[in-house]
Formats: structure tokens, sequence, C-alpha cells
């Protein structure tokens, strides 16, 4: 007989908020294990009520990662012998990792169930508090687990579990990363239906505010309207080059280009990336370097234009190749050296049916790159370069 865990929410601020039926549910129960006993909830019923908090597994692990895992693990184990209740802050399924863990474990094996109870979540009331619609759309991030890539600058983010200023110190690093260092924010803490400690300063100095932060403390940060901002999007630079070669709206030289066209550019914006490198000019390499993706995204967009390819499906050829083809990194192979790896490669490539061909392509590199190192350093204008080439062509002949 499997038995059950009953995750209930406490609301995200005070008793007031708890609705009655949940009071009743816990009335009744002699022993409600609690994730944490830092919450108004717990601390207005610990007299009526027995708690058993897991406050010592945060003290034993070093990563919320671990805390989440030895907490769920545990009420697993004593959920073995008899039903068991379990006590979360604010709503059970909202922002709560050891929830989410639990009903996953559930899916997959039969020896517990795991059922959730309300409890209010604070997302009404922070949004109440920074006076916005959520009906725009936003996202909701973990602060212990936030990651550049999970950013989302184009809707509203509220970020949980921001509870200590160490925490918003790395937060704003990565946040620094995809919104401007003067981008206004909100610090939100104790969001109730009552009110709330409402902090707003520029993005640089979340954390210059230590004394504001506990477990009900949340950032919010509006979304981004400003283009600039968006400089940085690898989505707005295709949709800058898509407007480029835009039959009505576009630039009367971009609209007009096609893929044999643009072949030489190719070629002289890699000329120049040889040059910066070997310079050792950063800036210069960033500049072009952003002048050969500006020729793959005229490209694909000329081919999303005509109906017949796009960015996506290059990106996903290439992701799905890079892949395929490192079986050592992404998969059960071995490569301890440049022979195994070879081998690897090989493989990959036969398994991927393409007929042997000759590859000109080698042989037009080994040729430019040596006739480039013979003539970078020479100083020539155009015209002298040409008739230095011209000259090499008409002595092979």
């Amino acid at each position: 007989m499997s038995h059950t865990i009953t995750i209930v929410g406490l609301g995200n601020y005070s008793i007031d908020d708890l609705p009655l039926g949940i009071y009743r549910f816990l009335k009744n129960k002699p022993k409600i294990y609690a994730r944490t006993l830092d919450h108004p909830v717990v601390e207005e019923l610990k007299t009526e009520l027995h708690f058993e908090s897991f406050d010592d597994i945060y003290e034993d692990n070093a990563t919320f990662e671990e805390v989440y895992e030895t907490i769920v693990n545990e009420l697993i184990q004593r959920a073995q012998f008899e039903d068991i209740v379990y006590a979360v802050p604010g709503h059970p399924r909202v922002a709560e990792t050891t929830t989410a863990k639990l009903l996953e474990y559930s899916q997959s094996h039969d020896d517990i169930n795991v059922e959730t109870l309300g409890g209010k979540s604070f997302i009404d009331d922070i949004f109440e508090a920074v006076n916005v619609d959520p009906n725009d759309g936003f996202t909701l991030l973990d602060g212990t687990a936030l990651e550049e890539s999970m950013l989302n600058i184009r809707t509203h983010t509220m970020i949980t579990q921001v509870y200590s200023a160490m925490v918003a110190a790395d937060l704003k690093l990565t946040l620094m990363e995809r919104y401007p260092d003067d981008w206004e924010v909100k610090i939100v803490t104790g969001a109730h239906s009552g009110g709330s400690q409402v902090i707003t300063c520029p993005l640089y100095e979340i954390d210059h505010h230590e004394n504001e932060f506990n477990n009900l403390t949340s950032l919010y940060i509006p979304k981004v309207n400003d283009d600039k901002a968006f400089y940085q999007d690898f989505d707005f630079a295709v949709q800058t080059i898509d407007l480029l070669v835009d039959d009505e709206k576009g630039c009367p030289w971009d609209k007009i280009q096609t893929h044999e066209t643009l072949k030489r550019y190719l070629l002289e914006e890699t000329f120049e990336l040889f040059e910066a490198i070997d310079n050792e000019d950063d800036w210069h390499m960033i500049e072009e370097l952003g002048d050969i993706l500006l020729q793959v995204l005229l490209h694909t967009s000329i081919g999303k234009k005509e109906g017949y390819m796009d960015i996506k499906e290059v990106i996903e050829s290439l992701n799905a190749k890079m892949i395929r083809r490192h079986p050592h990194i992404f998969g059960e192979a071995q490569a301890d050296s440049v022979e195994d790896l070879k081998e690897i490669w090989s493989a990959a490539k036969d398994k991927e049916g393409k007929k042997p061909r000759v590859k000109f392509e080698k042989v037009f590199a080994e040729h430019f790159l040596k006739l480039y190192d013979e003539t970078k350093n020479k100083h020539f204008d155009e015209d002298a370069l040409r008739n230095f080439l011209q000259q090499g062509e008409n002595n092979q002949s």
C-alpha cells in the first residue's frame, strides 16, 4: 500500500491570508514537516501545531540543489511508513522546487502519491505592489539557479529566492549581461494583501540594500522597450537583416542581393578578419566577425524571403552536426588522442551517408593562404597587389 505526501501551501505572508479549509486540515495533523520555520504563518501557528523543519539541511549542504534533493529524499523515505504533511511557503505549485521534484518522482514510482493543497501565491501581491498588469506577460525565475540564457528582456521578469545581499550581488552580475546597468528595478519584500516594502533603484545598486533581504524578498525587472538594449540579441539581429532585404521596406542595395552576388563579400570579409587576427586587434576582430555573421544572415534572410530556408534551419543543422560528430562529448564514445578523434569523426561522417567528393575548398584555401602570407607585409596598394598576382599567374602559364 502506498502512502501520500500532502504538500500544503502556507501562503505568502500571514495567517490572515491562510484559507480556513487549510487551517482546519493542519489542525487535525499530529505532525507537519516544514521546509523552513522562517515564515510568518509558522511563527503564528507553532504554539498550536507541531512542526518539524528541514532548516538544518540548509546548513549542511553547499548548494540549493543539494538541499532540495536531500529534503525530497527524506520525505520519500518517511512516506514509506505513513501519510505525511509537508508545508511550504506560498502556493505549493508556484516556484517550489521540492514540489516539482516530488511530483516528478511520483510519476515514475508507485510507492508514494503526491497531493497539493492551495495556499495563496505571492505573485498577485507582487504585481499589485509594483502596479503592473501580469496580463502583459512575465517570466518567473529562481534567483538561486539563474543563468543568463534564461533571461527574456522582452517580458517583465520576477525573480524569487532573493533572500540575501549576497544572492542579490550574484544576480546583479548575471542580469547586467542582458540589462542596462542603470535599468530601474524594484526590490519587493513581504508582499501581501495589506501592502509590502518596495525599493526602487538602478540594477547596479540592488545589493547595496543589504538590510532589505529575507525569505520573502523578490526582485521585479520591467521589460525593456529600448531598441539599443536588444543590440546583443540574436533574434533582433535576424529581424534587422530581414527588414533590410524586405522587398517593400528594405534597403535598395540589400533587397536586390542574391546568393550569387554576395559570394565575393564573404571572401572580402574573411580576408579582413585575417588581417585583424594577424594584428592581434580584438576590436577589429569583433567588427569583422560581425561582418561575416552579416553574410550568413543575408543569405538566410534571402532564403526566408523566397520561402526555402531560414536561420533556424541553419542553426538546427549546425547543432545536430556538432552533437552527432562529437559522441565523445555528448555520448558514450571515448577519445584519448587526436587519432581517436579522427576515427570518431570519420565514423560519424560515414553514418551521414555523404558521397565522397574532391575537396576543392581545401586546395583553394591552401593556395589563398599561401598568397596571403606572401603579400600581407609588402605594403602594396590595390593596384600593386593586383599586378603582383597577375605576374605570378603569367609566370605559371
